[in-house]
């Protein structure tokens, strides 16, 4: 018995689920290594780190579309969970899978900050847990869920006023993106306003987008090759003009997009790098779990001597995503799996999360 559960523990297969397009998680998976890469290489800035120019430089580059595609691709499925659940059903699911777990484990980040602050790359106390509403974006990497819980409630009352109008949904995203520079002070406002038109075209996107036509010209390898120099020459423009207009910037993020669902539609199709469609499927649970893996794998690399950036980073990359992985199949084998998933109002879910409405 205990052989089975150590070898379902370890295989790394994802749980099966119905309606699942596996290019969703090739793109997931590559936008999650994205996230990773930015928050290690940064966090070993912190600890003091040497880190060379080209690899922030790098990172930076691929920021512009990162944030953009986790809510475009929320907004893609959007109307058919909608159809499917019922809206209040589809809004309580909201919070088990996205405000549940951003609030416990921010709770419990910032706890284990203020205990173990000799671990921590940031000062914390009492007062950073009123900051999980009010500032989440002091908050290191959490924020994410937050912003995307908000977005998406707010995405489902203004359809219901609109009746599923989502022309004037993009228009409602152009008017807050326009918004968002004057609300930058108060981060829970600023991701709306910042994050809501990228959630709005790919629920307009969703009409189109599933079409078998449309899914063929996206894993077309020849179109995939034509829009690679124009994706390098925007996010090069990017780097070098990081603080421009948001109007300017939402066209490059909607390009690094396409680029990405793309390169996953082509890669899922040929059935090539299949770790990313893996890393795709248990997105939500490694960006939840990666920051404190890494926080202790940093500690013991350290004391170990190892201090060059790159290699640190090398290590740290893929041991964080497979041991958050590991971590999170050990905890629901535990019977942890609250930790990751609400119970709240909607009566007995089914077992299996469809992840596409997350990352």
């Amino acid at each position: 018995m205990f052989q089975l559960i150590f070898k379902d523990i370890f295989s790394l297969r994802p749980e099966k689920s119905e309606s699942r397009y596996a290019w969703i998680d090739y793109a997931k998976g590559i936008a999650i290594i994205l996230v990773v890469y930015r928050h290690l290489a940064y966090g070993l800035v912190a600890a003091g780190v040497s880190m060379p120019k080209g690899v922030l430089a790098t990172n930076d580059m691929l920021y512009s579309f990162r944030m953009p595609l986790f809510f475009l691709l929320s907004g893609l499925f959007f109307g058919r969970s909608v159809a499917k659940r019922g809206a209040v059903n589809f809004g309580m699911s909201k919070v088990n899978t996205l405000l549940y777990p951003y609030l416990l484990w921010a709770m419990i980040q910032i706890s284990l900050q203020i205990l173990f602050p000799e671990y921590a790359n940031a000062e914390r106390s009492r007062r950073d847990f009123l900051n999980i509403v009010l500032q989440p974006r002091t908050l290191d990497q959490l924020w994410y869920l937050f912003a995307l819980f908000n977005v998406t409630i707010l995405y489902l009352l203004t359809s219901l006023l609109l009746k599923g109008k989502k022309g004037w949904q993009l228009l409602i995203g152009l008017v807050l993106l326009g918004v968002a520079p004057y609300v930058q002070s108060s981060s829970t406002l600023y991701d709306i306003a910042l994050h809501y038109i990228y959630f709005a075209v790919g629920d307009f996107a969703a009409t189109y987008f599933f079409q078998g036509e449309i899914q063929d010209l996206l894993a077309n390898p020849v179109n995939l090759l034509l829009l690679t120099p124009v994706f390098c020459l925007l996010q090069w423009y990017y780097l070098l003009h990081q603080q421009m207009n948001l109007y300017l910037l939402m066209p490059i993020a909607l390009n690094g997009c396409l680029f990405v669902m793309m390169l996953a539609s082509w890669l899922a199709k040929l059935q090539k790098l299949q770790f990313l469609n893996v890393i795709g499927h248990y997105s939500l649970y490694i960006y939840l779990l990666h920051v404190s893996i890494f926080a202790a794998l940093r500690a013991i690399l350290l004391y170990t001597g190892i201090t060059n950036g790159v290699v640190l980073l090398l290590i740290c990359i893929p041991s964080s995503i497979l041991l958050s992985i590991i971590a999170y199949r050990i905890l629901v084998k535990m019977g942890f799996s609250f930790l990751f998933k609400g119970k709240f109002g909607i009566g007995r879910l089914n077992k299996k999360i469809m992840m596409h409405s997350f990352i």
